[in-house]
């Protein structure tokens, strides 16, 4: 029977128990597609990012991911058993008002996902208790350093643990809360930057210039010819015109 339930996308890594209720139905960057009933989506924690699709819109995005042909093969067995190749079309509209909207939602949550990685990356150096207590670092060392007569509650005991002069300190707190401010905002705006150029492509094709160029996800090989990314060869194959590095590039 075919499943009519809604389709959500997410990090299996961050949340593995959505295998266990949900039917899978592909994936794509890392992220994987499930069928869920609804009552599962009440039970998924607020730490975890997933998108929400309804059932027409999420098997459209998938099965037309990066499509560019106006006719595809499609696959299925006849009552013999038999395996069989049928050409089938493939409704441009369907993709303009299905699969385009799915896969900018894809590509942003991915994105969302490798930065969400990179800000806790710069927070692994720093203990639970350094975090929490930061703010409290921060504001007792400016105060200090604008008035050395001021009163300190933390700082002067951490300094004196490090053997450190409180002015010298108090100075090492602020100079390394404005290195991680510029690194987090760094990554915020490079987050956002790649947003932006998600949002702003038009056609499947755009997005799969953008898969091609920061993911290193090549492109259909037609679309690469036309592109003149590609060409024939000496033996009628298309090759690259030039290497194709794969992986992250940003």
């Amino acid at each position: 029977m075919e499943n009519k339930n809604d389709i959500i996308v997410v990090d299996l890594e961050k949340y593995p128990q959505i295998e266990v209720w949900g039917e899978k139905l592909g994936g794509n960057l890392g992220l994987e597609y499930f069928y869920l009933d609804d009552q599962y989506f009440d039970y998924i924690p607020q730490h975890v990012n997933y998108l929400r699709f309804d059932n027409k819109t999420g098997l459209f995005g998938h099965k037309y991911w990066g499509e560019i042909r106006f006719q595809r093969s499609e696959y299925g067995v006849d009552d013999q058993g038999t395996t069989q190749k049928d050409k089938v079309k493939v409704d441009n509209d369907i993709r303009s008002k299905y699969t385009v909207p799915f896969m900018k939602a894809v590509i942003t949550l991915k994105i969302q996902e490798i930065f969400e990685k990179r800000y806790n990356k710069l927070r692994d150096k720093y203990s639970y208790l350094e975090e929490a207590t930061w703010e409290d670092q921060v504001k007792e060392s400016k105060a200090y350093l604008e008035d050395n007569t001021t009163e300190t509650k933390l700082i002067h005991r951490l300094a004196e643990l490090r053997g450190l002069t409180l002015e010298v300190f108090a100075a090492k707190v602020v100079k390394n809360n404005s290195e991680w401010k510029d690194s987090v905002y760094d990554l915020l705006v490079k987050e956002q930057s790649l947003i932006v150029k998600v949002k702003s492509c038009v056609n499947i094709l755009d997005l799969n210039v953008f898969l091609e160029d920061y993911f290193g996800n090549e492109m259909p090989r037609e679309q690469c010819l036309d592109y003149g990314r590609c060409e024939f060869n000496e033996t009628g194959a298309v090759v690259r015109k030039e290497p194709f590095v794969y992986g992250i590039k940003f």
